[in-house]
């Protein structure tokens, strides 16, 4: 394991909570580029270092963390073919612009072979590093693998059916789906208080505890709020629902339905004490060539290594656009509702510099904070990892539209 990656791991990892401390009413600066063309007390002391310290880089802030086991690993196919001159020069240019936004991965799959794979500075191909909300995503695929093990109802069920805190309470009330599209009228909480409950939920002992404790701040169905809040909450779902009928809990039933069956490697995720819940927001920690692989369960419908990993109409419903953001369905972004500066709410000024629309209407993908992203084209059948150092200068446009050009 190479120091390299813990130090990565941790890089990205602080600038998640550094952001934390930023309020949301401070816009992030961007850079126009040329077309295309957030239970129990707040865990931490007096003694934990600061979001904003640089001590933050310690190891010890990001304990513990379950590690996930890597199984039959599969390399990813690699293309032998000789790559168009025009398709060369765009990833090329797709590389040198990744890497000058801070990159620090790109790796491009093209009909399932890999035909770029690249990592700068000390990085390789066995690095780690922190998804943040990209984590979201893999929560949505694990809601569709509940219900069709029957752990869950339907998106439509109420959450109050599988928490007893909120059985007799209106939150009760906010259905899967609600949770899921980011529409379920919970609280955002600001992340200008570095001892608020925003950061409750990322360093607490309980963080199903805090997340449950928010209250209504809208009818649920009324408005997109991006909220982390509600990621945890459907993650808690998930795990309470399996152990009610006695099967393993969310962490193992993502190993073993999802990591495995893809030949994915040894990864990681960030608990909120030892034995304790996964942050199903964010926190996974993982290599490109996982990422890519989950990128290509979604291009393939659900499909990986020859057997159904979850159903094509549970991909579809992913994909669908939801009634208070069409360019948001169950956590994932979809790219055929543009904007140019993509809001996460109406609360925050925090938006992603998205210059041009893309080039193709199918494009859906993973959002992680500052830049972390897997993109999927199935009309080009590509997948598209990208990974780096948080950074808000990143333009989701670039990369996707220069491989779209080319091709």
């Amino acid at each position: 394991m190479k120091a390299f990656r813990t130090k990565l791991v941790l890089s990205l990892a602080s600038a998640t909570i550094a952001q934390a401390c930023v309020s949301s009413a401070v816009q992030m600066p961007v850079t126009d580029m040329a077309e295309p063309e957030a239970a129990q007390e707040y865990a931490a002391d007096a003694a934990r270092p600061s979001p904003q310290s640089p001590d933050v880089l310690s190891l010890d802030s990001f304990q513990p963390r379950a590690l996930m086991g890597g199984c039959d690993v599969r390399a990813l196919p690699r293309s032998d073919e000789t790559l168009p001159p025009k398709l060369q020069a765009a990833i090329a240019q797709a590389r040198a612009y990744s890497a000058a936004q801070k990159g620090v991965s790109l790796l491009i799959v093209r009909d399932g072979k890999v035909i770029h794979e690249s990592y700068e500075g000390e990085a390789d191909e066995s690095t780690w590093t922190d998804s943040y909300s990209m984590m979201k995503s893999l929560t949505g695929l694990m809601t569709g693998i509940a219900i069709e093990k029957g752990l869950i109802g339907s998106l439509d069920d109420p959450s109050g059916k599988y928490l007893s805190e909120w059985a007799d309470d209106p939150r009760g009330q906010i259905s899967i789906r609600q949770l899921l599209t980011m529409q379920s009228g919970l609280r955002l909480y600001p992340f200008g208080d570095p001892a608020g409950e925003s950061m409750k939920l990322m360093f607490a002992s309980d963080i199903n505890g805090v997340a449950l404790k928010t209250p209504l701040q809208d009818e649920p169905g009324a408005v997109f709020r991006y909220n982390n809040v509600n990621s945890q909450i459907v993650g808690a779902i998930i795990d309470r629902a399996a152990k009610a009928k006695g099967m393993p809990g969310f962490i193992d039933m993502l190993h073993d339905d999802v990591w495995c069956p893809l030949g994915n490697g040894e990864a990681a995720l960030w608990l909120d004490r030892e034995g304790g819940s996964p942050h199903y927001f964010a926190g996974a920690f993982a290599r490109a060539a996982d990422w890519a692989r989950i990128g290509e369960l979604f291009r393939n419908r659900g499909k990986a290594n020859g057997q159904r990993i979850v159903s094509p109409e549970w991909v579809d419903a992913m994909t669908s656009p939801s009634a208070k953001n069409a360019a948001y369905g169950l956590h994932i972004w979809l790219g055929k509702a543009w904007q140019r500066q993509r809001r996460y709410s109406q609360e925050s000024q925090v938006s992603v510099l998205h210059s041009a629309r893309y080039l193709a209407d199918d494009v859906v993908f993973f959002d992680g904070f500052g830049g972390q992203r897997v993109y999927v084209i199935p009309s080009s059948k590509l997948t598209i990892v990208r990974t780096g150092f948080a950074n808000f200068n990143y333009d989701d446009a670039m990369i996707v539209n220069l491989l779209l050009a080319a091709l």
